[in-house]
């Protein structure tokens, strides 16, 4: 049973202006070339972008003076690209934060070990903001979730989320696209008391395929709201698979198809009733065409009712 291959991705096109930074540069020069480039992420932090620009840190070198925190937003179809150039990617230590930022790329850089990635959060959302080709690591004692979202219309695509004290992702709002990745070695931090998870779904009209997600804490991929698409994933490594807890007031269906769930201690698949003072499951399911093997004595499916419905089938048991 082998992982999926990541899906290719394409490096973002920067149609507008493209600053360069470098440390070799300063802040005093115009960025508009890597002969003239900026030195600082406050540099950064501190210009005025127009949508379609883009910012590329050099290659291989670490920028630790700040965090990357976006002040202008792109627009549909001209979003404003972070990036790296030359050979390999950028580090930027600090990591990323930017609420109420919207259309952004994010592509080709290192985010940590310092901090992670935090777009957006419960009180100011972002949206239309793309992360590709990155990777994002912190430490084992880093309490902090590797790359945390809140937004709609955000696409998550073939990046590297490793070494996190907290859950791998923690997505809040509508309508993820999450392709492609690989999150491996995810709550470590023994501080966080609560349950640490590969994806932590807190969204609804997610579509989470072709991830390969491997040796987490509790879930590869928990699920807390309506019209989860999770399909084409390798999931391996933790107590339960895929997992669904009832968040949403509204209702939809789930499907949960062609997925190979390996190497789990407690279920593979584990569907909520409403225990621990949750709200009633009222969510529909499609879980066919599954490969799980479980580890011996453990659970395949563990599905508490629903008002809604279960559709269960061709699931293989290795």
């Amino acid at each position: 049973m082998t992982a999926p291959a990541p899906t290719p991705v394409s490096p973002a096109p920067i149609s507008g202006v493209t600053y360069y930074v470098s440390p070799s540069g300063s802040d005093q020069n115009p960025g508009t070339s890597p002969a003239l480039a900026w030195r600082t992420v406050a540099r950064v932090n501190a210009a005025t972008l127009a949508p379609g620009d883009g910012v590329l840190f050099e290659g291989g070198a670490t920028f630790s003076d700040a965090p990357l925190m976006p002040q202008s937003s792109g627009s549909a179809g001209a979003p404003i690209v972070y990036g790296s150039y030359g050979t390999g990617q950028a580090t930027i230590a600090q990591g990323v934060w930017f609420p109420n930022v919207d259309d952004l790329v994010f592509d080709n850089l290192s985010i940590g070990p310092d901090a992670g990635f935090q777009g957006g959060s419960y009180s100011e959302t972002a949206d239309r903001i793309t992360v590709q080709r990155c990777t994002i690591s912190l430490s084992a004692d880093n309490p902090a979730v590797g790359l945390n979202a809140s937004g709609d219309g955000w696409t998550i695509a073939d990046n590297t989320i490793r070494q996190i004290g907290n859950s791998g992702m923690l997505l809040s709002g509508d309508g993820y696209l999450v392709e492609g990745n690989t999150i491996s070695e995810v709550g470590l931090d023994p501080s966080v008391t609560w349950a640490k998870h590969g994806i932590y779904l807190d969204a609804s009209d997610a579509t989470i395929t072709g991830n390969t997600i491997t040796d987490f804490q509790s879930s590869g991929v928990s699920a807390r709201y309506r019209n989860s698409t999770i399909v084409d994933n390798y999931i391996a490594g933790g107590e339960f698979g895929i997992t669904f807890f009832q968040y949403d007031p509204l209702a939809a269906t789930s499907h949960w198809t062609g997925n190979s769930i390996l190497d789990t201690s407690v279920a593979s698949v584990y569907v909520n009733g409403g225990s621990g003072g949750l709200m009633p499951t009222h969510e529909s399911f499609v879980i066919t065409g599954n490969t799980l093997r479980p580890d011996p004595g453990t659970q395949t499916l563990s599905l508490d009712p629903t008002s809604g419905t279960f559709q269960v089938a061709s699931n293989t048991v290795l």
